[in-house]
C-alpha cells in the first residue's frame, strides 16, 4: 500500500468509511503483529495488542500527518502500545511462562523453497521454521526487533533509525550483527 492509497483509507475512516479501515487490517495486520510480538514476546499478548492497535488506529486516523511514512506512524503506535501493556503487567503480580514461545519470521522462511537443491516439503519447511524461532531467539531483543522491522516490515535502516531513536550507524551495526549471529547459529544447528 502506498502512501496515497494509505492517506486515502485514512480519509474514508474519518468519513466513517468501514472499508476504509479493513483496507489497511488486511494489508498491515501481520505486519503489526510482527512488530508487537517483537516487543512483547507472547502471541496471546501479542493477539491482543494487535487487535487493541486496530481499534485505537480508528480513534487515532486524525492524527496521520499526510504524506509522513505510514508504515513507521503505525510501528511506532503498535511498539508504544506493546511497551505500555508490559508496563501495566510489570505492575501487577505476575507469574511469567515460558519464554521459549515461537518466534515466526516468514519473510526469512519463504525464500527457502528448496533445501539442498531439492524441493522443501511441509515436513522440511516445518523443521526450517523451528530452526528460525530457535535462532531469533538467541538473538538481543533490540537485534531481533531490527530484524523484524528490516525483513518483516521492509523498512529502510534510515526508518528504523528515526523509530528507535537511535543513530543509522548504530541500526545498521545491530542488524548486521544479529544476521551474523543467525547465520552462525543456522550453520552451527545444521552439524548437529
Amino acid at each position: 500500500m502506498t502512501d496515497m492509497e494509505f492517506q486515502n483509507a485514512i480519509d474514508r475512516m474519518l468519513k466513517g468509511d468501514k472499508e476504509g479501515l479493513r483496507c489497511i487490517y488486511e494489508e498491515y495486520m501481520r505486519f503489526i503483529y510482527a512488530v508487537v510480538y517483537d516487543t512483547v514476546g507472547r502471541r496471546e499478548d501479542a493477539e491482543d495488542v494487535t487487535s487493541e492497535f486496530f481499534i485505537k488506529l480508528v480513534r487515532v486516523a486524525g492524527t496521520y500527518k499526510k504524506g509522513s511514512p505510514h508504515k513507521a506512524w503505525m510501528a511506532t503506535i503498535a511498539k508504544n502500545m506493546a511497551i505500555d501493556m508490559l508496563r501495566k503487567r510489570s505492575r501487577e503480580v505476575y507469574e511469567t511462562e515460558n519464554k521459549d514461545e515461537e518466534v515466526s519470521d516468514r519473510s526469512l522462511l519463504d525464500s527457502g523453497e528448496t533445501i539442498g537443491g531439492a524441493q522443501a516439503t511441509v515436513e522440511d519447511k516445518a523443521v526450517m521454521a523451528e530452526d528460525m524461532a530457535k535462532a531469533l531467539n538467541q538473538l538481543e531483543p533490540k537485534e531481533r526487533e531490527i530484524i523484524h522491522l528490516k525483513l518483516t516490515g521492509q523498512f529502510k535502516f534510515k526508518e528504523i533509525s528515526q523509530m528507535m531513536g537511535q543513530p543509522i550507524g548504530t541500526v545498521t551495526w545491530i542488524y548486521n550483527q544479529g544476521i551474523k549471529k543467525l547465520r552462525r547459529y543456522l550453520a552451527d544447528y545444521g552439524k548437529e
